[in-house]
């Protein structure tokens, strides 16, 4: 569904991460909106995707700066999303620096050199710390203690220590959940893509934690929008920004499974059974996540949950029967 006119007008956009989860998607949800002039980055040599086939393809590594030369020249916007995932941090915390921090402050250097105007970039829920329990906004301390959150917190911090040089919007998601728009994308470990895959595959889904810890979900969809409306609509033109990005209320694990269950039954005609591996938790795990920041620049999220687990599931289904 085309989002119509947009504020700002531009020129070129570079997606980093463009082949990814979140880049697979942002980057089709673009051209769908009827953005044509976008450069997708690539730690591989790739032609371009279905979605998006008349994208430039540039093959670049983010933590060798010179790979960056040039290809940011009459770019006006670039959306940041290359990063390893949490369990490639946690498995080798220096190549999470290097990737996740360095590889920022090099992707900053070279787009105040090209004169970029704004750099969007996706961070996390995580860099708050863990556990993620009670109230939080934009204000909470910040304590990671994991790889991930620790490097997208630095990489947060460039960005910030820039913002006179060049403009940035800062996303920090909570859990985010969708269909990749190939099933090769290495994001089938998050919890209600596991859960799919456990639908699909097993016919029973195994929550692998206390059923009623609490998550703040948003779909994939959501994430697209967001991204769009602060790229495009109610852009930073200077300065930095930050911006917590979640649904309006936190679900547990268990509400997901049933959701993920009711879903399959839906589509194919069969209600996997749930097994709940481990104890319920005593503690007080209910967790809001205040997104009222960007609630109050207009902007709504629309939690098609159900449309973005049966895309999940069909995906699945397609790939693995």
């Amino acid at each position: 569904m085309c989002l119509g006119r947009q504020k700002l007008t531009v020129r070129s956009i570079l997606l980093t991460g463009g082949f990814g989860n979140i880049g697979g998607r942002f980057s089709a949800f673009l051209i769908e909106n009827g953005f044509a002039n976008l450069t997708l980055t690539t730690r591989q040599s790739r032609l371009a995707p279905e979605w998006a086939p008349n994208a430039r393809i540039v093959r670049c590594d983010l933590t060798q700066s010179s790979t960056l030369a040039g290809i940011l020249d009459g770019i006006d916007i670039v959306f940041h999303f290359a990063a390893l995932n949490d369990r490639l941090c946690a498995s080798d915390p220096e190549l999470a620096h290097r990737v996740n921090v360095d590889g920022t402050e090099n992707l900053v250097a070279a787009a105040i050199s090209a004169g970029v105007k704004h750099i969007v970039y996706m961070s996390t829920i995580h860099v708050y710390g863990s556990p993620l329990i009670g109230e939080i906004d934009e204000f909470s301390t910040t304590h990671p203690t994991h790889p991930y959150g620790i490097t997208h917190l630095a990489a947060e911090e460039v960005l910030s220590s820039h913002s006179r040089l060049i403009g940035s919007t800062i996303i920090r998601s909570g859990n985010g959940f969708g269909y990749p728009m190939t099933f090769d994308v290495d994001i089938w470990h998050i919890i209600v893509n596991d859960l799919c895959v456990q639908a699909v595959r097993d016919q029973k889904l195994i929550i692998k934690s206390p059923a009623n810890l609490q998550r703040n979900f948003v779909t994939l969809r959501d994430i697209c929008r967001t991204l769009h409306f602060v790229g495009f609509v109610n852009p930073t033109s200077n300065g930095s920004t930050t911006f917590n990005l979640g649904s309006r209320s936190s679900r547990t694990l268990r509400e997901m499974a049933n959701l993920v269950a009711d879903r399959c039954n839906r589509l194919f005609g069969y209600r996997p059974e749930i097994i709940e591996s481990v104890p319920e938790t005593l503690e007080d795990t209910s967790l809001q996540f205040d997104c009222s920041r960007l609630w109050q620049t207009g902007f709504s999220t629309e939690e098609l949950f159900d449309d973005e687990i049966d895309g999940i599931l069909k995906l699945v289904a397609a790939n693995l029967v």
